[in-house]
This record gives C-alpha cells, structure tokens and sequence, in this order.
C-alpha cells in the first residue's frame, strides 16, 4: 500500500483479484457471483481498511502530524491496520479502547500494540462522564498533539477512500456485473462505494450494503448525508443541484444476532461450507454475513436469473481468531 500517490493507489486497487465463488444456491438461482478479493490488497492492511485509511493518513501527513488517534475495541479490525499502517509510514500510533484493561491481550490488540500501537484503556464509566472534547483535552496533555481518525475510518475521507475501490471495479470489468455488494457497519464504505460507481459513470449500477448490525437506527440517514457530501465534494453534482435517485440500497436482516455476537448454528454451517466450496476464507463479522445474505436471497429469487453480482471483501481475517472458526 501507498499513501504518497493516488495514481499509484488506484493502480493497486485495480490490481485485486476477482475471484468467481461457485456454490450449489448460486448455480441453482442462475447468478453468478465474483467476490472482490480486496481482503488481499495489502499483506497487513487489508480491505476497506487500506481505503478508509489512504486519505486520513495523507492529511495527517500533509498538515505535519507524526501520531494519530483512534478508537475500537478488542477485536478491532480498524486499530490492527491504523497500527501496521503506523509501522509502515512512520506515524505513532494511540489506539483508544473503551473499557478496563483486560489481564491477557486480545490477539488483534496483541499485534497491534506490538506493531507499536501505544493502547489507551478508558472505563465505560470515564467515556460517558465526560465530554468527547474534555477527553481529547486529557489525551492532548498527556501525549502530545495528534490527529484524530473517527472510529472505523468513518468521515467523508474515509468515504473518499472507498470511492477509489468503486472506480476500480468499474476499470476491472466495464460495466459487465449487475450491481455491487458491501458489508455494512458505519456504512462509510457503502457510501464511498456508490460514490465511487457515479465517479466512473456508473448511475445505473447499485450498490447493496448489507448490515450487520442488529438495530439499523439512523444508519441510513448518515449513509445518504456522506454519500451527497462525497458527490458534491468530489464535483460529480454541484452544492445548488438536486441530487438524482441514489444508487445504493441498505438491507437489513442477515446480521446474523448482532454486532459481535456467537452465530446461530445455520450461519456457522453456512460458513463452514462456503469456505470448502469456494477456498476464500471469510472474516466472521463483516463478510461472512454479507455472503450469507446475498445467498438467502438467491434462495427467495430475488436476484433475477443471469444476474452477475459483486461481492466486496472487506478483509479483516485477522479477527478470526476471536471465533470459533470452520
């Protein structure tokens, strides 16, 4: 991964593999599915990570910063890669992790503090008492001047970052692919995504985020505000425009119990038995749902036949380690 060119980011991202996943539901509902294997763009920064974190990275740099600050939990996949990013580009790392410092690491908070990281454990209690602004004051005086990334790389530049993957995608295949498929979690990536599809000319190809969150809340009113943001920002429509139909769609109800939480047995069985039909391996949180999700749905025909759907791998296998895995 770079961070010094765009042109040669983008040259990496159309360099990812698109693999074709046969399986037994999708050859039955006549869809073809090709995963885009972005969890093999980088060795330790895999994913929507690597975009989320290109941009944010570069204006910690430009604007002279040497640390940069962010947030996640024991399993975070974003604070593994902002701490290997650290190691790479020469920036110190604060990960910020809510709750007690446990007596034995998790093995992403393992690798992540040993990659360099410095982790900030804060009680739930300390978080909610006081202010977001008086904490950064605290960590401000007791470590120095830092950039601050918003949780999971979410924001308008980590949007900006995904686009690059939706641009990339349209070079790989021209048009030739129905519509796009994307775990959801802040649905910074869905948004970027999407963007990234109008950069290329792409109205006519929506992007499908899938959540894996429980309670959807207003998780689609912040997609559409940094999805217009992203359009506007990056001149596809001008501020005064009326933006036309959105090409993106948030669909809920495969996530599976929730954010984190032990899969029921038929998704586990489901995992065990793509990964041997197809040999990609999927991360338990984010892809794996996805996965299941655009199956169950080829199961209810609600893809039409000769549909040719894209499936984003957002990486993160590393949070395997947290699952009991196939």
């Amino acid at each position: 991964m770079v961070i010094d060119s765009d042109d040669d980011f983008f040259k990496l991202a159309c360099a990812v593999p698109l693999q074709v996943a046969t399986t037994p539901v999708m050859s039955a509902a006549g869809v073809e599915l090709v995963v885009r294997r972005d969890d093999l763009i980088d060795v330790s920064l895999s994913g929507n990570k690597a975009y989320k974190l290109f941009y944010n990275l570069r204006a910690a740099r430009d604007a002279g910063y040497s640390r940069v600050l962010s947030f996640g939990g024991a399993y975070s996949n974003h604070l593994y890669a902002l701490a290997m990013a650290g190691a790479k580009f020469g920036f110190n790392t604060l990960g910020v992790v809510r709750g007690e410092r446990p007596k034995l690491l998790s093995p992403t908070l393992k690798d992540a503090q040993e990659a360099g990281m410095e982790l900030v454990f804060i009680s739930r209690e300390a978080y909610q008492s006081k202010s977001f602004n008086e904490l950064l004051i605290d960590w401000r005086n007791q470590y120095g001047d830092f950039y601050l990334i918003p949780e999971g790389g979410a924001g308008l530049l980590g949007a900006s970052g995904m686009s690059l993957s939706g641009r990339a995608l349209e070079e790989q295949l021209k048009g030739d692919y129905t519509s796009v498929c994307i775990a959801c979690g802040t649905g910074t990536s869905l948004a970027g995504l999407a963007a990234g599809l109008v950069a290329a000319g792409r109205h006519d190809k929506l992007a499908l985020g899938f959540s894996v969150l429980k309670g959807d809340g207003d998780l689609g009113t912040g997609i559409a505000e940094t999805y217009r943001q992203l359009c506007i920002t990056q001149g596809f429509y001008r501020s005064n425009e009326s933006l036309p139909a959105a090409n993106w769609r948030l669909i809920s109800g495969f996530h599976g119990g929730g954010y984190g939480k032990k899969h029921p047995p038929n998704l586990f069985a489901f995992w065990r038995s793509f990964e041997q039909e197809t040999g990609i391996p999927l991360d338990p949180v984010y892809t794996l749902k996805l996965i299941w999700g655009i199956h169950c749905l080829a199961q209810m025909g609600y893809w039409p036949r000769g549909s040719r759907i894209v499936a984003i791998h957002s990486g993160g296998l590393q949070g395997r380690r947290g699952f009991i895995c196939p």
